[in-house]
Parts: C-alpha cells; sequence; structure tokens
C-alpha cells in the first residue's frame, strides 16, 4: 500500500465551480487568442509593418523607377532605386504573464472569473504592443539590439544620419526629424494662430515629404495631435481667406464633424471633405494633403506626422519583429504541467521588437520653447 502525503500537485480539477469544463475553456481561449492575433490596434497597423527579420536592407526614399527610351535590339533596363541601401534593425524581448490559473482558484472560481482573468491578459497585451511602438514613434535615442545590431529612430540629427537625396533634394549629416517650435505654446502668441505657427507646422510637414514620401508617390499623410493642438489647427485659415500671411490652406473639417460657415466671399468650392475616420482612428479634418488624426494617446504639446501606406503596408515606417517560427508569434497562452488538463497553471507569452524601418517617414514637433527635443516622459 502506497503510503506518504498527497502534494497539491496530485490533486486534479477539470471543471470549475459552476461546472465548465477546463478543456472547453482552453479551447475557446486558444480560439480567442487566434481571433486577437488577427486584429490590430488601428493606429499600430497604420504605423507599423510585420517582419521576422533581425536586420533589413531599406531604401530610404520615395524614389520611383523611370521608363527610358526603348531600342530595336535593346533589353529592357530593369527597375532600381538611385540610392544604396542602408541596414535597419529590430530589437527583440519576450514578456510573460501569469494569470495564475492554480488548481485551488480553479476548484472555486466560475467561468466568468476565470474569463475575467483572460480579458485582463487581452488588454496588457495591447497595452505592451502599443506602448512599445509609441516608445519606437517618440524615442530619438539609438538602441543595440541583444544581437549586437542597430536599432535607429527617425533621423535624430547624430553623425551618419544623411539622407539619401530625393529629386533635386540633397540633404546634410546630422539631419533631425526630432525638433521643437521654439515657442512655449501654440499658439505661440497664445492667441489666434499666426504665420511663425504655420511656419512650424509646415516646416514638421515637410520634413517628411521631402523625402518623397507624399500623397503623389502613394502614401497618405497623417497629422496625428492631441486635443488640446487638434482644437487650435481647427481654426486654421489661408491668408485668402483672413488667415496669418504664407498660411496656404484653410483647415477643412471631417464630414460628419460639427458643422462650420464658409466665408462669404467664397465662389468656388474645389475638392470635398475628408472621411471622419481613417480606419477607426478619429480625424477631424485636413489641411492641405495632410489628414488631422486627433489621439488622447498623443501627449500634449507634442504633434507627429507620418506617412503611411495603409493597413499594415509594406511602407509603413516602423516595423514589429516577431519570432521566425510561425507558432511562436502572437499572443499564446502555453500550458501547465498537467497535460490532461493544460489550463492549470497556464501563463501568457509574447515575443516581439520594434524599430525604425523607413527614417524619413516620420517627424516629431515637441512645442516648447528649448531648442533641444525631449521625448515625453510616458513613453520615454
Amino acid at each position: 500500500m502506497a503510503r506518504g502525503f498527497h502534494a497539491a500537485g496530485d490533486i486534479v480539477v477539470s471543471q470549475t465551480s459552476d461546472g465548465t469544463s477546463l478543456n472547453q475553456l482552453w479551447d475557446d481561449y486558444q480560439t480567442a487568442l487566434a481571433a486577437w492575433n488577427a486584429k490590430r490596434d488601428p493606429l499600430v497597423a497604420f504605423l507599423t509593418y510585420r517582419t521576422t527579420d533581425l536586420t533589413e536592407q531599406m531604401y530610404d526614399s520615395g524614389e520611383i523607377g523611370d521608363f527610358e527610351p526603348a531600342t530595336e535590339y535593346g533589353v529592357p533596363v530593369g527597375i532600381r532605386p538611385g540610392v544604396t541601401p542602408k541596414t535597419i534593425g529590430y530589437d527583440f524581448q519576450w514578456y510573460d504573464l501569469a494569470g495564475r490559473f492554480t488548481w485551488k482558484f480553479l476548484a472555486k472560481a466560475s467561468s466568468t472569473q476565470v474569463n475575467a482573468y483572460t480579458n485582463m491578459a487581452l488588454e496588457a497585451d495591447n497595452r505592451l504592443v502599443f506602448t512599445e511602438v509609441m516608445r519606437t514613434l517618440f524615442r530619438n535615442d539609438r538602441r543595440t539590439a541583444e544581437e549586437g545590431h542597430t536599432v535607429y529612430p527617425f533621423y535624430a540629427g547624430q553623425v551618419g544620419d544623411q539622407p539619401p537625396t530625393y529629386g533635386t533634394t540633397t540633404f546634410a549629416d546630422q539631419h533631425n526629424h526630432y525638433v521643437t517650435s521654439g515657442a512655449a505654446t501654440f499658439p505661440a502668441a497664445g492667441g489666434a494662430i499666426a504665420t511663425a505657427d504655420i511656419t512650424d507646422l509646415q516646416a514638421l510637414v515637410n520634413l517628411v515629404g521631402e523625402h518623397g514620401y507624399s500623397v503623389e508617390n502613394g502614401y497618405r499623410v497623417v497629422l496625428m495631435v492631441n486635443k488640446a493642438q487638434g482644437d487650435v489647427i481647427r481654426t486654421i485659415r489661408s491668408q485668402v481667406n483672413g488667415g496669418p500671411v504664407g498660411s496656404l490652406y484653410d483647415f477643412v473639417p471631417a464630414a460628419g464633424t460639427s458643422p462650420f460657415l464658409m466665408p462669404v466671399n467664397m465662389q468656388v468650392i474645389s475638392g470635398q471633405q475628408p472621411p471622419n475616420s481613417l480606419n477607426g482612428l478619429n480625424v477631424i479634418g485636413s489641411w492641405g494633403d495632410v489628414l488631422v488624426v486627433q489621439d488622447s494617446y498623443i501627449p500634449a504639446g507634442y504633434m507627429v506626422c507620418f506617412a503611411t501606406g495603409g493597413d499594415e503596408g509594406l511602407n509603413n515606417p516602423i516595423g514589429i519583429r516577431e519570432d521566425a517560427i510561425a507558432q511562436l508569434r502572437g499572443l499564446k497562452l502555453v500550458k501547465g504541467r498537467e497535460p490532461d488538463y493544460p489550463l492549470i497553471e497556464s501563463y501568457y507569452t509574447r515575443g516581439f521588437g520594434t524599430g525604425v524601418r523607413k527614417r524619413g517617414a516620420g517627424a516629431i514637433m515637441q512645442i516648447t520653447a528649448s531648442a533641444t527635443y525631449t521625448a515625453p516622459a510616458v513613453y520615454a
């Protein structure tokens, strides 16, 4: 006859207190995670592109191929970028989160309580990925990945930050896409928007467009702001409509937003109102070719301009590196030690990294009197 004590691990719980099978919950969670991993936060989707590479050879230019005169017996020239590719890299980190699905908890918990833990894990995972992408967006420092390669920000004014020539525009070394307004407020005078403010805003947009990331080349250019700056941008008028000197465009509210009055002397109205949503992002209007998106996750005192190729587009500015093994990508629920009831002692894990892949496709302006850019504390 066997003698001794039964350890806690010898006790097998097969269902929750309300009779729900643990194996059914396991299957349900695997199905939910598959759907979750297929879903992307709309802002993250427009900023990023998934990859499994440690490094990539990237052409940071909007250059496109050109036709050449054909000859009777000649071979057509191949499309080739006019710039040398640069090696950019991504970091990588494993993260985990314990659901604390011990047999004692599962024996007394209802399926509703267990589901609540899973919902908390999904929310934590969304916050993790979003925060890491935003840190990559706002930070202007170079990082060294575990494998030894460099993870770059957008052009940050460091030695070696010399973009390739685009069209007839050449760039000096230490080119910088992390800039400041030179004034502590926006508008600079604290009242109506002035020429200096329009100049700042246009300079931010130009930092992206001058590298070929423009509507003409098939990109969508987005200006993201907090409500504090969004309320100011809504007041922009072109010089011909009474705005400050040098102001080329009127802010045009998005369709379905608050109504607005047109100037009484306006005889010709061209174009149309922009949509009020960009794949779930809150579009408040447009300024020239730029869609203005207002989002509370953009800190007050910062404005972000970036070019996107669309939902998870190949030309999006930030890369999300995932594991080369397909089964290890996305948020995973790892089995516990009990093979018949894997939910017991299971935990959540995700492995990924980030890095800027199109260094000229984004620019950030901090509204400050300082000449030195400082990343917002929440994403530092």
